[in-house]
């Protein structure tokens, strides 16, 4: 892809006209020249790729638009871009993988069994069994005889 020039189009906004501005925007080589009429955003948005919408949207505020009838010249306020910018939005669609067949699904997990009785019963109140002291695991013989 490679910048060429394109032909802007807008309805002027003193005699109802049509005035133009050229634009470089990046389009294939084996397109013919473009015109973009930016009166119909909408079909504008549906034509056009991404990144030749996303290049206009970054020129359209500084190109001087012409009258062809009058001569007039005029600019597009910020607001234009922000018009192209939601008609891009808002024809956005998402894309969804393809769905697999109900069989290869995954199924919710069942319901968990039935704990056994016992398992449900209160915890025990003391452990059965009593923890040792560490003295007596030592042999502290050894240092009273060395200290004394």
């Amino acid at each position: 892809m490679r910048s060429r020039a394109t032909i802007l189009s807008k309805t002027c906004p003193y005699c109802g006209a049509r005035s133009k501005a050229e634009a470089k925007i990046p389009v294939p080589s084996n397109m013919p020249a473009l015109e973009f009429n930016l009166d119909n955003l909408d079909a504008l948005v549906e034509k056009q790729s991404i990144g030749q919408l996303l290049a206009l949207v970054e020129l359209l505020p500084y190109k001087t638009f012409v009258c062809v009838k009058c001569a007039s010249e005029f600019r597009l306020a910020s607001r234009s871009a922000k018009e192209l910018v939601g008609a891009m939005l808002r024809n956005l669609q998402p894309i969804l993988p393809p769905t697999q067949p109900a069989k290869a699904r995954a199924k919710p997990p069942a319901k968990a069994p039935p704990q056994p009785p016992q398992a449900q019963a209160a915890p025990a109140a003391a452990p059965e069994w009593e923890a040792e002291s560490l003295d007596s695991l030592f042999d502290y013989s050894v240092d009273k005889k060395s200290t004394g």
